[in-house]
């Protein structure tokens, strides 16, 4: 029976301690953000700024990249022999594909991230 009850003693004080952490973390969060809402917390509207000055860095770095080497196989194509030339047109397509998928890809992660806010 003492067992027993030492047994419930020893959860009983787990969980409470287990409580009062996490009240005492939520009271030093809410502190330290500032804010008593979570969409109004600084944390949350400065990873939505940094997400969105990401993706808008992400495109222009991404089609600059995939411009360039548009631009070099097409100056290769107009440079090279017939075999070289096969590879070249490849090289377009797949360099034309991987901008639309860049686009489309971060125009997709910008739409999901607006119901967010």
């Amino acid at each position: 029976m003492k067992n027993k009850n030492e047994k419930i003693n020893r959860v009983l004080k787990i969980i409470f301690k287990i409580i009062l952490i996490s009240i005492l973390l939520f009271l030093m969060i809410q502190h330290f953000v500032g804010a008593t809402t979570l969409e109004n917390t600084k944390l949350v509207t400065g990873t939505e700024n940094l997400v969105n000055a990401i993706i808008k860095w992400l495109v222009g770095i991404g089609i600059t990249v995939c411009g360039g080497y548009f631009i070099y196989y097409v100056y290769c194509l107009k440079t090279n022999d017939e075999g070289e030339r096969r590879r070249n047109i490849q090289n377009i397509k797949t360099t034309l594909i991987s901008m639309v998928l860049i686009t489309t890809g971060l125009a997709l992660i910008d739409a999901i991230l607006s119901f967010y806010k």
